[in-house]
């Protein structure tokens, strides 16, 4: 999988994490598998009597049974002039503001730190961003959607900070898909606020959804299935947002089931890729060929 996920990552940018503070202690950039070359280079340098620093804390924590976390910080990027910036400035800043270590058991999760920036969003990163080696990994591991069943399939970009209604009328603290649910085990505990933002407002319509015969929805992230939903009957709502009608509904998580592992399963399911030109947050599946 690491071969798959180098051949995907293109130039990048990275860190070492110790996993047992969340605290980096190296940041480095390159393309293929460089992110996995610091093992090999420290087996190598073992019987050295001047072992780097990165190596030396690479050693203590395999003699500790552990290894350190990798976290992708930018991919996918065209030039060595781009990522060089980009560990620069990653160095800058590590080197300049005290990273804590976590509370122990406590793990520290890319985006888990969001409020204590007054940034009211990311900047665009082209669905390239801070993610955990392992996360991406689960991503890419992640089977075609095959299924036969009609759905809608409902897109989330990265999560906002906003003050939202929700159908009951309760008060929803934004809308969009955390960071820190891409983990299964994160993703999991959080069915419901990821069904919250699928169901909610968008310009799909209660008769435009049954005439495709839809009764189950799937909320979707960087391209790839994260939960099942299922559409309560007679729950549709719509309000009008400047000229445009918007509709939703009531759901009911969908956790375990064929359905599920056919649709969502453990690593989710990826979705072919759109059109050029298509910027649309919903889809009807079976997609036109």
């Amino acid at each position: 999988m690491q071969r798959q996920v180098a051949d995907e990552l293109g130039l990048y940018v990275y860190m070492l994490v110790d996993p047992r503070t969340g605290v980096p202690f190296y940041v480095g950039k390159g393309q293929g598998e460089r992110f996995a070359a610091h093992g090999r280079e420290e087996l190598l340098d073992r019987d050295r009597t001047a072992q780097s620093a990165k190596h030396k804390t690479i050693r203590t924590l395999r003699d500790a049974g552990l290894e350190p976390e990798i976290w992708i910080v930018r991919y996918g990027m065209r030039s060595k002039h781009e990522y060089t910036a980009v560990e620069a400035a990653c160095i800058d800043l590590l080197r300049s503001m005290p990273v804590l270590a976590t509370t122990r058991g406590i793990v520290r999760l890319p985006d888990g730190q969001a409020n204590q920036l007054t940034n009211k969003r990311r900047e665009e990163s082209r669905d390239h961003g801070l993610i955990r080696l392992d996360d991406l990994e689960d991503e890419m591991a992640a089977p075609p959607l095959e299924t036969d069943t009609p759905l809608l399939i409902v897109s989330l970009g990265d999560w906002r900070d906003s003050e939202e209604t929700a159908l009951d009328g309760s008060r929803l603290p934004g809308f969009g898909y955390k960071t820190a649910w891409l983990p299964r085990a994160e993703r999991v505990k959080h069915y419901q606020d990821i069904g919250q933002s699928a169901s909610k407002w968008f310009g799909f319509t209660e008769r435009e959804v049954k005439r495709h015969g839809i009764e189950y929805v799937i909320a979707a992230h960087r391209g790839v299935t994260r939960a099942l939903l299922r559409i309560v009957p007679g729950s549709w709502q719509s309000i009008h947002s400047g000229r445009e009608r918007r509709s939703g509904f009531h759901f009911e998580v969908i956790e375990q089931g064929a359905l599920f592992d056919e649709t969502v399963g453990e690593y989710g399911h990826r979705l072919p890729g759109k059109k050029k030109g298509d910027q649309s947050s919903f889809r009807y599946w079976p997609y036109a060929r």
